[in-house]
Formats: structure tokens, C-alpha cells, sequence
């Protein structure tokens, strides 16, 4: 997957007759109609501060430690964008909150879930309609969920709206860190 541009096989990987899902491939027709494949994703290297303006169809790779909070604008949706935040460091520094804003009018997909962490344990928070925030709080540990190699992709089929897909840290000892979606 090294030349993979496929946004859906960067998180998600081979479907279930274990092929590539591309726009090209006939095993998924979904594939087919799907705006983010292939998309052609730049990287970005952008420097942690109070306001992040995140670049569109861009990997932005940023390294908010939650010594400070950080605000991370999203451009406007707008159908076949894709949008990617990349951790570049761990998030032991703080328990200062990273937010993600959609920009304008634009929203979360109702229903889309993200990872978090309560108790020690595994838990999803899941966007309800007209949710505009995502919002993580990390523990000043190196326990954290959310950490270096971390992405969230913002997916837009709809202009207006993004879907959210994420892959985290993913350690046996990654038990601390919450993510909520918020109005």
C-alpha cells in the first residue's frame, strides 16, 4: 500500500474478498461511486499553535502535545475533499484540548463514530445531527489513545457534511484520552 492514494484502504485496508477497494476495482460498486478514492493527498507539515488551519486534501501532520489547547479549523466541505490530521508526536505534555471545528454552516455525519477512552477502557462517542466539534482531551500520560501515527480523516460525499474515519495508536497500554463530538 505504499503508492495507495485510496483514502478508504488507508484506514479501513482490503475488503472482505481481501482485494484493494479502488474506483477501479469491480469487487466493491460502492467503490465506484466513491468521491475520495484516488484522492491525490499532499503532505503538509503545519507547526502546533492556539489555531491550526488544517489544508485541504492534504495528510497535516501537526504536533499538539496538549501542553497548550489547539483549535484545528477544517475547510469547507465540499464534495470529493478529503482532509487528514496525522499526530506527529505523543500527547504526554498536557491535558490542554485539541478541537476540531467544521468551518461555516458545515457538520459532522450524523452518526459517525470515533474511539475514546473511559474507566481504562474502550468506548465510541457518536455525532448526532448538527454536531460542529470534535473535541479531545488527552491524560498528561504516555497512556494515551491518541498518539504518534494517530489520523482522522474528514471525508466529504456531501458537500456540507463530513464523514469521519480514524485510526489510533492502537497499544494494549493506550487506556487513557476521551474524544466527544459537540454542538
Amino acid at each position: 500500500m505504499a503508492n495507495d492514494t485510496n483514502i478508504k484502504s488507508r484506514f479501513f485496508g482490503p475488503n472482505a474478498g481481501n482485494t484493494q477497494i479502488t474506483a477501479a476495482s469491480d469487487t466493491n460498486l460502492a467503490a465506484e461511486q466513491d468521491p475520495a478514492d484516488g484522492a491525490d493527498l499532499t503532505l503538509t507539515d503545519l507547526a502546533t499553535g492556539a489555531n491550526i488551519t488544517l489544508i485541504n486534501n492534504s495528510m497535516n501532520v501537526t504536533n499538539y502535545t496538549g501542553a497548550a489547547a489547539a483549535a484545528a479549523a477544517l475547510p469547507a466541505a465540499t464534495q470529493g475533499d478529503v482532509c487528514v490530521y496525522v499526530q506527529s508526536v505523543d500527547t504526554t505534555g498536557g491535558t490542554n484540548t485539541l478541537t476540531f471545528n467544521a468551518a461555516g454552516t458545515d457538520v459532522w455525519a450524523t452518526g459517525s463514530v470515533i474511539e475514546s477512552r473511559a474507566a481504562a477502557e474502550v468506548t465510541f462517542d457518536i455525532s448526532t445531527a448538527g454536531e460542529t466539534q470534535l473535541v479531545y482531551t488527552p491524560a498528561n500520560a504516555a497512556t494515551n489513545l491518541f498518539t504518534t501515527g494517530s489520523m482522522i480523516a474528514f471525508i466529504c460525499y456531501e458537500t456540507g457534511t463530513w464523514t469521519i474515519a480514524s485510526r489510533m495508536g492502537g497499544a494494549a497500554d493506550a487506556t487513557t484520552g476521551a474524544f466527544a463530538f459537540a454542538a
